[in-house]
């Protein structure tokens, strides 16, 4: 496990900061890595410890998710407010900007278009391993991921240049 962790580690981390949207994942990726040390005997190799960890992480994240929006329902002086201000040089606010125009774009989609695009484009999985890892056949991965740009595509047009410019491109 440990090698998988020095291995995967780094992928496991920046899949979720994708999948949620947070950069603050640490826990979560702990929390992937128990369930797999836990569900080691249960890998039978299969498939590759990768893709295995990554349908884990999908797991933990929409986990996570479904507890934030029950957390919402509490009034916020139960939850406590955490607040985290990093001074940033202005190339990184640049570029920080620029990704989260790209996520919110993302967000908008369906929950199977956003998972493959960030298995497939941000996590560099194959069509076969995206397939492993949500349980589909690599055929649908591949209509779903065709589907899933020219969706965000319209959605990042509309964010930008307003619905006339998302109306255009979906159709062209």
């Amino acid at each position: 496990m440990e090698q998988w962790f020095l291995t995967y580690g780094s992928d496991v981390h920046r899949f979720l900061v994708y999948y949620t949207g947070r950069n603050q994942v640490e826990d979560l990726v702990q929390d992937v890595f128990v369930k797999a040390l836990q569900g080691s005997r249960d890998f039978h190799g299969r498939s590759s410890p990768k893709t295995w960890l990554f349908s884990i992480a999908r797991r933990v994240a929409i986990d996570e998710q479904r507890k934030r929006r029950r957390s919402l329902l509490l009034p916020s002086r139960l939850i406590g407010e955490r607040k985290v201000s990093v001074a940033t040089p202005e190339e990184m606010a640049i570029h920080r900007q620029d990704v989260a125009d790209v996520y919110r774009a993302i967000m908008k989609l369906k929950r199977s278009y956003r998972d493959v695009l960030l298995l497939r484009i941000m996590q560099q999985l194959s069509a076969a391993e995206t397939a492993e890892v949500l349980g589909w056949t690599s055929a649908r991965v591949d209509v779903t991921l065709h589907r899933a740009i020219r969706k965000a595509r319209g959605i990042h047009g509309a964010l930008e240049g307003g619905e006339d410019y998302a109306r255009t491109t979906e159709r062209g």
